[in-house]
């Protein structure tokens, strides 16, 4: 199966949307039975992009192969993190995700009720996110091999709009879905995961950021959005300037002038 390098991704493989949605791949089971995989843990590795889309089209999060978790069938690996949000305190939104007839839906659904997500979500996202997936390519063989087929592969999914799980649109997103898979299969029994840089907190640079966040935790968001100066109230996109209350004489004046 071919593979991709990141420099090879800056044209990105032509798929239907620049979205995670997979909208080519429609049938439960993916191509026969890729060979074994072969790597040495001394060898340099490659880096494999993959998407809704092209090469490995089945690794995304978005691709049709139903998973039961706790006796439910759910339709995607998608369908199963977006409901873990609400299992055990909002079974309602949490089944009504599990119905969704796509993926994009259920992704839809879930975040039109993040008011109710459960508090807790983004610190531990990313290992729902793992567990997920590792049920995912332990309910199916065919997925489990082609997982293994990659190597010691680094690997990489491809979004133009999505820079926490995915590469985003430059490729230098936190690629946490990448890593996630590279860990499940060293779980699997595939090579094991390789090492990347640590993110750390954007403000103190010290600690780990915390899930989604670019901040260790709230003392430092705050702190930090505590130095960004207030949006000027007239026109609403320049910062205000000192104790001028806006971002120049002009829209001063323009405010004075209407009172």
């Amino acid at each position: 199966m071919p593979q991709l390098t990141l420099a090879q991704a800056f044209g990105r493989a032509p798929k239907q949307s620049s979205s995670n949605s997979a909208k080519t791949n429609t049938q439960p089971y993916p191509p026969p039975k890729p060979a074994a995989p072969a790597f040495s843990s001394s060898s340099k590795p490659k880096k494999i992009l993959f998407g809704p889309a092209g090469p490995h089209l089945d690794l995304d999060q978005f691709a049709v192969h139903p998973i039961t978790y706790n006796g439910l069938v759910y339709p995607t690996s998608q369908h199963l993190f977006q409901a873990l949000k609400f299992i055990g305190h909002r079974a309602d939104i949490a089944e009504q995700i599990r119905v969704a007839a796509t993926a994009d839906i259920a992704f839809t659904t879930a975040h039109a009720n993040q008011a109710s997500v459960r508090p807790d979500w983004f610190s531990i996202n990313v290992a729902q996110m793992e567990q997920v997936q590792y049920l995912k390519y332990t309910q199916y063989d065919l997925l489990k091999d082609e997982l293994l087929s990659t190597g010691n592969a680094e690997l990489y999914q491809d979004s133009t709009i999505d820079s926490f799980w995915s590469v985003g649109p430059d490729l230098l997103g936190a690629n946490e879905f990448g890593r996630v898979l590279e860990r499940v299969r060293e779980r699997l029994g595939g090579a094991p995961a390789p090492a990347h840089p640590n993110r750390t907190c954007l403000k103190c640079t010290k600690k780990p950021r915390a899930g989604e966040s670019l901040y260790c935790g709230k003392t430092c968001l705050q702190a930090d959005i505590s130095r960004v100066p207030p949006t000027c109230p007239r026109c609403r996109r320049r910062p205000q300037i000192g104790d001028l209350g806006f971002c120049g004489t002009t829209c001063l004046k323009a405010a004075g002038a209407k009172r």
